[in-house]
């Protein structure tokens, strides 16, 4: 079987290329540099970001949206290929003969090299490539080599060359690829292209996310210190692992070796550190776990120990199946040595047996790691996350060693996921029916008279976000792959095969996805290339196919690295709280948020423990002018929104995506409005959030385009907010006047105090908290006071020479209303007096959960000053405390204060009843009772 699709299918694998006579065409050896006296056609796709400027010239602000098409746009004077001398330099430039554009940003050209690995193309997106010979590749182009007749184009593709001529210089040779310049074997050449676009997929997944792109130079990012260290990193690890030794396996296990990973989902974050060892009767792994969880910093503990010789699984184990001859098989992903040697180790599943004949076998080199950087050997997709924790100086020290194992399965396997217990994982879908699945194999195929022109038509389902497979049924088992590239354009970009196969009773069709596919693809659902379709369970299910003696690599560390990796890695080393502006823009895409959140992230993300420990709890955001508003999650996934204390009236929903961003629509009728919330760091201390947010709205798309921003954002429980009651004066209800003499200075001191700061966001009285909409009566406000909610400070923005109108209203005892003048000190301090003179208070903000306000108050009143007994002076006066709400003015009760009865004296003392004695009984309403 695999021979009939490796010989007569349309295949990309080097090795069966090669086994199948691909490799006939080999040229002979030629001089390092010199262009063969041949001419080779190639067809390149050009797939990279439309943001990312070459050599254009732009000002800042929107990007012309023509370049959004730039890719499917070039001339063939976007074109240039040159030839690198052994020390990866230019040597001379080749001449391209002929060049023909596809229009979907497939180009076909021809060149007079042959396939050679330092032979490099060069693509400016909007001018002329530009180059020096005898200099090194310019950074302001895209390149690739010219290695193979089908290539792609891409960022990624680029800084893996780019990293391999800048080690290349550093060495002043091509080092392991050295055989593969100079003999120019075909088979060489494709492994190494092989391993190029490996190290393109790592930085895919490493270093790409930590790069904002939007109006940024291809060279400015190239020069990025990031962009340097990470790719001179990842070549080093690379260069270090493939000169490595051929080291004994079995003295290896016998001590145990460690894999370094981690995890982050909506269901929280992990470090993992797992131990694998073979005494030569019994295999052991050991899983060790740092479950973040706060502050805490890095502790592993241990989480697992698998023994192969008691250790016993049930279903719940399974991770995934693999087809045997007794059906598919569920794999506990715990592996087992089954034979052992100094040079070589057989190993299966703990869920099979050796007459299975699925084993694995297991080869090691070692390297020694004294001196060399930390960062540089955690440059891979899985651990790469730990780097955030080391400072990027750091270093091992001696007696540090890495292993590079390389293992190859013994039979050919099919993997699939766990389908068991109605599960959908790997069911698939037509792309135009996502929420159905095919039931038959037949059903996936498109007849010839059906197959698609547009994208629209395909029978086919996706592989990646933006690759569809369609299978056709002819006696050429053709295969098109759909590819979405350049601005939204679908097309059929590779044309390949599949095959049907039998395999343990199971019937099944087979394909392989070409190289050039999975470098285009985004956000590839498999690990490797070779895939299969199979019916189960009444569905048809997509699996992954291990080919037998196809080798696979992984990295891993022994003892002293494992520890000094974990002895200098901390949250200490973690960026310092704060705003993190990095992305920001008017121009915005999901893409750039992402970036973003990247760029700016500590160890911390929404997840389903803190997005629900988050519900209803006021999250409160203060403007630099001072504005406040709130919201609240509530459990039924609405939300709340605050402004200035005042609920904003709406139909809100909220929801966590599988990115961990918190989804908030403002309005449930205009579902395609949205706002993401990234979180990125927490001071726990403070209960403060840093947020990456993302805004989208419709009505931005032809227009301002959509926004990055920061946010921070402080967490109050809905019963926090208190009054700050120090120095408070008190009050003396029988002599109506305060327990304590205090001054205007000491009130300043204690209000400034009290007033809760945090990162230099400062709750204040503004005007428009206060009065609304200026000149608009109807949306005046009052401040009610939580501590005598009778009582109602009413404001207008009527207007009177330097103050702005209002009434201090009190409904208990004998009632009061008079009026007021008041006004908005600098520092956002509410300052009133009544109109009679009789007294005057400040009111100062000093901390708010977003719907209430806490106040100290300085209240000053005319008569303590005149009452020779009491002798307070103009400065002197009551510091008190109090929680105070916004309400409409509209809403305060228009009392009327009870007068005096007709012929009553006027008491000697200040009547109950008024603002001098703070609203007791009214005696005049008790005596007119009696």
């Amino acid at each position: 079987m695999r021979a009939y699709i490796g010989c007569c299918l349309i295949l990309i694998s080097s090795l069966l290329i090669t086994a199948c006579g691909g490799g006939g065409n080999d040229a002979p050896p030629t001089p390092q540099g010199e262009a063969a006296p041949v001419e080779s056609e190639f067809r390149i796709t050009v797939d990279t970001p439309e943001a990312l400027l070459t050599a254009q010239q732009t000002s800042s602000g929107i990007i012309n949206k023509a370049f959004a098409l730039a890719q499917a746009n070039l001339t063939e004077d976007n074109f240039a290929a040159v030839w690198l001398d052994g020390k990866g330099k230019i040597l001379e430039q080749i001449n391209i003969t002929s060049w023909e554009s596809q229009g979907d940003g497939t180009y076909i050209l021809k060149a007079q090299t042959n396939i050679r690995l330092n032979a490099v193309l060069l693509i400016d997106l909007f001018d002329t490539p530009e180059f020096t010979i005898g200099e090194s590749l310019p950074t302001d182009v895209y390149i690739t080599p010219l290695a193979d007749e089908r290539l792609t184009v891409t960022l990624k593709s680029t800084l893996a060359y780019y990293a391999l001529t800048q080690r290349v210089q550093l060495d002043e040779s091509w080092g392991v690829f050295d055989e593969a310049v100079r003999e120019a074997s075909r088979s060489k050449i494709l492994f190494a292209l092989e391993d190029i676009n490996s190290i393109a997929d790592d930085f895919e997944a490493t270093l790409i996310p930590k790069l904002g792109l939007v109006n940024v130079r291809l060279s400015d990012l190239m020069s990025l210190s990031i962009v340097q260290s990470m790719t001179k990193g990842r070549m080093e690890r690379f260069v270090t692992e493939q000169t490595a030794a051929r080291a004994d396996i079995s003295a290896i296990l016998n001590s145990g070796y460690w894999r370094l990973g981690s995890a982050a989902d909506n269901n929280g974050s992990s470090i993992m550190a797992d131990k694998m060892e073979y005494d030569g009767q019994e295999t052991q792994k050991t899983e060790y776990r740092w479950n973040k969880n706060g502050d805490e910093d890095i502790s592993l503990t241990e989480f697992f120990t698998y023994l192969s010789g008691t250790t016993a699984f049930g279903t719940d184990d399974v991770k995934h199946q693999v087809l045997t001859n007794n059906g598919w098989v569920g794999l506990f992903d715990y592996l087992k040595v089954e034979l052992a040697t100094n040079e070589t180790m057989v190993l299966t599943d703990a869920a099979l047996n050796a007459d299975d004949k699925m084993g694995i076998t297991l080869e090691a080199s070692f390297y020694p790691l004294a001196n060399k950087r930390m960062h540089d050997f955690l440059s891979g997709k899985n651990d790469h996350f730990l780097t955030r924790y080391i400072k990027s100086d750091e270093i091992f020290q001696d007696g540090a060693f890495g292993f590079y194992f390389t293992w190859r399965p013994e039979s050919e396997t099919y993997l699939l996921c766990d389908n068991r217990n109605g599960s959908t994982a790997c069911q698939v879908s037509p792309v135009n029916l996502p929420g159905t699945s095919y039931a038959s194999l037949e059903d996936v195929l498109t007849a010839t008279d059906s197959v698609a022109l547009t994208v629209q038509d395909v029978n086919g389902f996706k592989i990646a976000d933006n690759v569809i497979v369609e299978m056709i049924s002819d006696n050429l088992f053709t295969l098109r792959y759909w590819v979405n590239i350049a601005a939204n354009n679908w097309s059929v970009l590779e044309v390949s095969s599949w095959a049907p196969a039998q395999f343990a009773g199971k019937s099944m069709f087979r394909f392989d996805v070409p190289d050039v596919i999975k470098q285009l693809a985004v956000n590839y659902d498999f690990e490797h290339n070779n895939l299969f379709l199979v019916e189960d369970r009444g569905f048809i299910n997509i699996g992954e196919t291990l080919l037998d003696n196809k080798e696979f690599h992984y990295s891993g560390f022994d003892n002293n690295a494992k520890n000094q990796i974990f002895a200098v890695a901390s949250r200490d080393n973690l960026p310092p709280f704060g705003v993190c502006s990095f992305g920001n823009t008017e121009q915005a895409n999901e893409s750039l948020f992402l970036n973003a959140v990247t760029e700016c992230g500590g160890d911390e993300r929404f997840t389903n423990q803190s997005v629900n420990a988050l519900t209803d709890q006021h999250l409160v955001q203060i403007s630099e002018d001072g504005e406040i508003s709130a919201m609240i999650l509530r459990s039924n996934n609405s939300w709340e929104q605050y402004r200035n204390g005042r609920a904003v009236n709406g139909s809100r929903s909220w929801t966590l995506t599988k990115e961990g961003y918190l989804k908030l629509i403002p309005d449930t009728s205009k579902p395609n409005d949205f706002d993401y919330w990234a979180l990125t760091n927490i001071d726990y201390s403070r209960n403060i959030l840093a947020v990456k947010a993302y805004s989208s709205r419709e009505e931005n798309s032809n227009t301002s385009g959509d926004l990055i921003f920061t946010i921070l954002t402080k967490e109050y429980a809905p019963d926090q907010l208190t009054a700050c009651e120090a120095l408070d004066s008190g009050w003396e209800q029988t002599t109506t006047t305060p327990v304590t003499k205090r001054t205007l200075a000491e009130y300043e001191q204690q209000a400034a105090a009290c007033k809760v700061v945090w990162e230099q966001r400062v709750p204040r009285f503004t005007e428009t908290m206060l009065i609304g909409q200026s000149g608009e009566l109807s949306d005046d406000k009052a401040l009610r006071f939580f501590g005598d909610s009778s009582r109602f400070l009413k404001l207008s923005d009527n207007f009177s020479g330097e103050f702005f109108l209002g009434k201090y209203v009190d409904s208990d005892g004998c009632g009061f209303n008079f009026d007021i003048l008041w006004k908005l000190e600098e520092d956002g301090t509410l300052y009133y007096e009544a109109a009679d003179g009789s007294m005057n208070e400040r009111i100062t903000v000093t901390d708010t959960d977003g719907l209430g306000f806490a106040i100290k108050a300085f209240n000053h009143q005319t008569r303590w000053t005149t009452d020779e007994t009491l002798q307070f002076t103009g400065d002197e006066g009551e510091i008190w405390s109090d929680i105070v709400t916004l309400i409409d003015a509209t809403a305060v009760p228009d009392v009327v204060p009870i007068e005096a009865p007709d012929g009553q004296e006027q008491p000697t003392t200040p009547p109950a009843g008024t603002i001098l004695n703070d609203g007791q009984a009214c005696a005049f309403q008790n005596q007119s009772g009696s």
